[in-house]
């Protein structure tokens, strides 16, 4: 579905305090590339919208139309403060909470290291082959048809937003991947 106001993309921004695309998408858990669509007119699923308003405190009737109060009664925009207060104290707790039994997983010595998206996107420029050499540096194959939604208008991206869109991709694929095994 399309927003028809062409604003939805202006008070999204507001709504979270005019933070980057990739800010936006880490807080209420969805791919870059979607949020991406957002800024570009399409309007999220409902289920979206509500993490939106709950992560942010805005109105949905705001939200969708731009026409009410801002913020739902009762409740004032984040606190800033009172947030980073809060996960200083969840910090603090986990430091001095006793030591676990849990053993924990920290890898080998011998383990390669990550493969370089930003480097891949300077050497190839084509989002595919950067996502097939990921699988192989993996030692995997990639998928012939992952599609190319990700994608779409990859030559107006900034590099920043290229190598978003590509880890973007990578994640979605490794998780339908999962979830074709199982």
């Amino acid at each position: 579905m399309t927003v028809t106001d062409g604003n939805f993309s202006q008070r999204l921004s507001e709504a979270f305090g005019f933070a980057t695309m990739a800010e936006i998408a880490r807080r209420i858990g969805v791919p870059h590339a979607t949020i991406r669509n957002y800024f570009q007119g399409r309007l999220p699923a409902p289920d979206v919208l509500i993490k939106i308003a709950n992560e942010t405190n805005v109105s949905l009737n705001w939200l969708l139309s731009g026409t009410g109060e801002m913020y739902l009664t009762g409740r004032e925009p984040l606190n800033f403060d009172k947030i980073l207060e809060r996960k200083i104290e969840e910090v603090l707790e986990r430091k001095l909470a006793p030591p676990s039994a849990e053993v924990q997983n920290l890898g080998t010595i011998d383990e390669p290291p990550p493969f370089d998206v930003e480097t891949a996107i300077t050497q190839y420029n084509d989002p595919q082959r950067i996502v097939s050499e990921w699988f192989r540096y993996e030692g995997r194959r990639a998928p012939k048809d992952f599609g190319v939604i990700f994608f779409q208008g990859w030559e107006s991206y900034s590099d920043s937003e290229k190598a978003e869109a590509v880890k973007d991709a990578k994640k979605v694929l490794d998780r339908a991947l999962r979830s074709a095994k199982k």
